[in-house]
């Protein structure tokens, strides 16, 4: 029997069940999130958008302020599967420092 190596995220994630918004198909839309990290996050909500949807997201991280980010939808779950409810990857595109700076400080305190 052969072992299965184990799978290594690119970055520390943190739970986290925050409001984030978007506009997405010409209105606003307001969803909470399950996990953030530094290259991006996972928003539960019942109807995801489509693979490669480009999204502009807001959203407070308690005690570290407000993140403005552009990101891209990198995978859906219509149905709950496993641990993760239904709802949509995004891998952030163009974070800037500022937030990236926020993000990490969140993620890496206890």
């Amino acid at each position: 029997m052969m072992d299965t190596p184990s799978i290594k995220r690119r970055y520390l994630r943190k739970d986290i069940v925050v409001p984030v918004r978007f506009e997405w198909e010409g209105e606003q839309r307001s969803c909470l999130t399950t996990t953030l990290g530094e290259g991006g996050l996972y928003v539960h909500s019942l109807l995801p958008p489509s693979l490669g949807t480009r999204l502009e997201l807001e959203f407070d991280l308690p005690g570290v302020g407000q993140v403005k980010v552009t990101g891209e939808v990198r995978h859906s779950l219509e149905n709950t599967y496993g641990s993760l409810p239904s709802g949509f990857g995004v891998q952030f595109l163009d974070l800037s420092e500022a937030d990236r700076e926020k993000i990490i400080q969140y993620v890496t305190t206890e």
